[in-house]
């Protein structure tokens, strides 16, 4: 029984270290999605901000469907809003879904903070291209 419980530590070990080579690629493509985001934003594409989103996706709590969530960016962009910076501080999953934990920053086009927090993400591919599923924005608390 020994030997089958330590042949089973090694296949164990040896699947972990193929999933964390796996997910460094995979935060390197989450890392380039996040400043394509931030790129759209700043250049007020609504539209190109939205087809990052699954078409079912949803801002929780209350924006539900890409079209929705179209507008909602596009109401940001009137106002202003076209500056963020999002780090990734967590990321795990899979190659079909993934869960992102991190911080940001929202800010006018003059560079002025407009809001910091902390957000969660689920990414799902979708014929081959990573999509936002869920997103949901955490605001820091103001002292």
């Amino acid at each position: 029984m020994t030997l089958f419980i330590s042949c089973d530590q090694n296949v164990t070990e040896k699947n972990v270290e193929i999933k964390q080579t796996d997910m460094s690629t995979l935060e390197k493509v989450i890392e380039l999605r996040l400043r394509e985001y931030e790129n759209h934003l700043r250049n007020g594409d609504s539209i190109a901000l939205g087809n990052m989103y699954m078409e079912d996706a949803e801002i929780i709590p209350s924006t539900v469907g890409r079209e929705n969530i179209i507008k909602v960016f596009g109401g940001m962009i009137r106002d202003s809003i076209t500056g963020s910076r999002f780090k990734t501080t967590k990321l795990w999953g899979n190659d079909q879904l993934l869960v992102e934990d991190g911080t940001g920053i929202w800010a006018h086009t003059n560079g002025t903070v407009v809001g910091r927090g902390r957000y969660l993400l689920v990414w799902q591919k979708d014929n081959g291209n990573w999509k936002i599923l869920r997103d949901t924005w955490f605001p820091d608390k103001k002292n």
